[in-house]
């Protein structure tokens, strides 16, 4: 995988995807990012004095917590900017963050006891060799684990992600059988949330479902296609990425927020925590998000 060249997706992942963000304008906002949280601290229960890589790790606000217990962990990301955020803003004596090219990962075979990948498996355009470099990486008594949205509830039959960054999304099954091909041993769970929690992330998904299926979005979605192979950067200008956060997130308007919604956003991150969001190996077709837990025993 080392020679494999790289590709205009892993370069319009790499310049144009943004940030995990830090602070919270929206329910949503931070419901999202509870979301994203919660797969870390499922995984900070694996990593007792272990070597961990965290493939795909942002700006580092999960590595931080996946680094708690574990021996030592190594950030990897193909964008320099979540890099260099990751080391100003989540440093810690054990971990290290390096840069990679999105081609292979620079570490010996065996060389990691457990592998985390949260939220990446969806933008991977090839993924057999992603999978398998990771499968390299992992000593035998390892394990890895990949977190990714529930295509059941975000998009109809057929229909291309509305997200311009996701190549694919998947089922339960097929993430499963996806794994399988290179990973022999893996158990798939769904993310649920309390009923107020739940309404909230299911509506957000399926307004932007709706929206997909305008005419206009559906060319918008081939401009962006279009970009992703071609001219991303004349397509998605800057300040593009911030303002599809702040869609998706339910602030399309980027409006300023006023004292009272700031009020009660604050009471709303004050009720809701982690606690509030568990997973289930049940009625997978409606769950938030994904979780795989592989091993290589079989």
């Amino acid at each position: 995988m080392a020679d494999t060249p790289i590709s205009k997706n892993i370069l319009f992942q790499s310049e144009q995807h943004p940030l995990v963000p830090l602070e919270f304008d929206s329910r949503e906002g931070y419901l999202l990012s509870l979301i994203h949280q919660k797969a870390y601290a499922r995984a900070a229960e694996m990593t007792d004095g272990l070597d961990v890589l965290d493939v795909g790790c942002n700006n580092g606000y999960g590595t931080m917590k996946i680094a708690e217990r574990s021996a030592s962990v190594i950030g990897v990301d193909v964008s320099s900017q979540a890099i260099e955020a990751a080391i100003a803003t989540h440093a810690r004596p054990n971990i290290e963050y390096r840069l990679v090219d999105g081609a292979g990962l620079p570490f010996g075979d065996k060389t990691f006891d457990l592998v985390t990948s949260f939220q990446v498996i969806e933008h991977v355009d090839v993924v057999e060799p992603y999978l398998r470099e990771i499968r390299r990486v992992l000593r035998d008594t390892g394990q890895v684990v990949f977190t990714t949205p529930n295509r059941c509830i975000r998009l109809d039959p057929g229909m291309t992600p509305w997200n311009p960054f996701h190549v694919r999304e998947y089922e339960a099954a097929e993430l499963e059988e996806t794994l399988r091909s290179v990973i022999p041993n893996v158990s798939v769970e769904g993310l649920f949330a309390v009923p107020e929690l739940y309404k909230i992330e299911y509506e957000r998904v399926h307004r932007a479902k709706m929206a997909a299926r305008r005419p206009r979005a559906a060319h918008f979605r081939g401009t962006a296609r279009a970009a992703l192979f071609g001219a991303a950067k004349a397509v998605l200008p800057k300040g593009f990425v911030s303002f599809l956060r702040k869609a998706a997130a339910g602030n399309p308007a980027n409006r300023p927020v006023d004292d009272a919604e700031s009020a009660e956003l604050s009471e709303f991150i004050a009720r809701w925590s982690l606690s509030d969001l568990f997973y289930s190996d049940e009625n997978l077709d409606v769950a938030l998000d994904l979780i795989a837990i592989c091993s290589m025993e079989r």
